[in-house]
């Protein structure tokens, strides 16, 4: 997972798994044994099944922090999403619509006359950052939120004790902020330091701390994953941007992008007893590695799920989670999306690679997402 190299090869290496060998038992350095699940009915079963399959202490890495939700289960799973559901509504994040159009404007505004951009550096990660800043964290320092993206970046693709550390360090500055200052506004700080927990307790600073190292990794990397990737695709098929401007894109066509990019290209579970994962033995306290990637693009699910296919819509799919996991920022991800394309496409046309496509490559690690997405347009 943490492999540079295998990022070339690896959608290949998991179709022939999922044909040969679907549950694939090894223990890689970055991770240390872990049994890896590569076809999409086995992935969902696990992920609906939270008894057999606990999400407590199973990340795809070892993680010395807890990470909130996570990896919770219920009943601390359920309080989490009791507390937090309700500022992660589409709802709540069309509030700050004005803003996000008005951070996708700034950014575009950067790049327009130059013909050229890195749309994951230049636009889709500072938009996202500036979203989370004002929505969720209600921040106005860009730099805390630059410094922010620095440590998310480190996590999801480097993973070390340092990195998890820097992590800690930054949502614990953010809590005791929120701490000794409530925010007046509705938001996830608020509701984290004044909202009921459990059994009629607040949350301790750990499981607070946790929720917010969450958010970071969630918010900062995946919905700049997204946004980037789509851009990507429309440069390579041209074809796509006309139905990426027709606003009824949102309703399924989003999906499609986000199955076949899969910005979360996995988590982790732990058994919690003996039992069997697509006819293989699995043992209590093994670890397991669920590569949403793989379950996305598996052709006893999804039918040529190495390419897009919006008519008839697929069901079903992979790309926000399943289960009680499901992505608790999924409305949040789906509004920042269609805002960011419709700011972009209102202004420029005609995307294109501004280098071979054998130079775009990808990050290895947790998500999907290429090191760089530069592209030429044509300004409108």
């Amino acid at each position: 997972m943490f492999d540079e190299a295998h990022e070339e090869w690896k959608y290949e290496g998991l179709a022939w798994a999922r044909e040969h060998c679907p549950i694939i038992h090894g223990s890689p350095p970055s991770t240390g044994p872990r049994t890896i699940v590569t076809r999409y009915a086995d992935v969902r079963a696990i992920l609906e099944d939270p008894e057999t399959f606990s999400s407590a202490g199973a990340p795809p890495i070892p993680a010395p922090i807890k990470l909130g939700a996570l990896d919770a289960d219920p009943p601390e799973h359920t309080a989490f999403r009791r507390l937090l559901n309700p500022v992660f509504t589409r709802q709540f994040a069309l509030r700050f619509e004005p803003d996000m159009r008005a951070h996708a404007g700034e950014l575009i505004e950067a790049f327009i006359d130059k013909g050229e951009v890195d749309m994951l550096g230049d636009y889709a990660s500072p938009f996202v950052a500036r979203v989370l800043a004002r929505m969720v964290l209600d921040e106005t320092d860009m730099a805390k939120m630059d410094r922010a993206t620095r440590v998310v970046m480190r996590v999801a693709e480097h993973p070390d004790d340092e990195g998890f550390f820097d992590l800690a360090v930054l949502s614990a500055e953010y809590l005791a902020e929120a701490i000794d200052n409530p925010p007046e506004r509705e938001g996830m700080l608020r509701a984290l330091v004044t909202g009921e927990f459990l059994d009629g307790k607040g949350m301790t600073e750990d499981q607070a701390m946790g929720a917010i190292a969450s958010t970071f990794l969630g918010g900062l990397d995946t919905s700049r994953s997204a946004i980037a990737g789509i851009c990507l695709l429309m440069a390579q098929q041209p074809e796509l941007e006309a139905r990426v401007r027709d606003p009824r894109w949102i309703r399924n066509d989003m999906d499609e992008f986000v199955r076949l990019l899969s910005p979360v290209a996995s988590l982790g579970r732990i058994a919690t007893t003996d039992t069997e994962v697509g006819g293989c033995p699995v043992k209590a306290g093994e670890h397991l590695l669920l590569r949403f990637d793989s379950a996305n693009r598996d052709e006893a699910k999804f039918a040529n799920g190495d390419q897009l296919q919006f008519d008839p819509p697929r069901t079903g799919t992979a790309g926000f989670g399943l289960g009680i996991h499901r992505c608790i920022g999924m409305h949040l991800a789906r509004v920042q999306m269609a805002i960011a394309m419709e700011e972009l496409l209102a202004r420029i046309t005609n995307l294109r690679l501004a280098v071979p496509a054998e130079e775009i490559t990808w990050a290895p690690g947790i998500a999907n997402c290429p090191h760089a997405v530069p592209l030429l347009f044509d300004k409108i």
